[in-house]
């Protein structure tokens, strides 16, 4: 009978931590699977692959400029965590 409670209680740290770093490990398996999609792109047709992923690049960079001088030009207010 111990080893089913030991065997549970197992189960349930497993069941645990695959729910805390379950968000990051899809994150990993989905950047895995786009470099490999990349990569077959690029060796079965290489010049739409690149022009794609050019436009992704540009656009990535694009979007964190904006960003960076949103943030950089946002006016601060002593109000900002609704305390008056």
């Amino acid at each position: 009978m111990e080893i089913l409670l030991l065997w549970a209680d197992n189960l349930d740290d497993a069941i645990g931590a695959l729910r805390h770093y379950g968000p990051r490990i899809m994150e990993l398996l989905v950047a895995l699977v786009l470099f490999v999609a990349t990569g077959i792109g690029l060796l079965l047709a290489p010049s739409p692959v690149l022009a794609v992923v050019g436009c992704a690049v540009v656009t990535e960079v694009v979007r964190r400029r904006r960003l960076r001088a949103w943030a950089a030009h946002r006016p601060i207010s002593p109000y900002e965590d609704g305390c008056r």
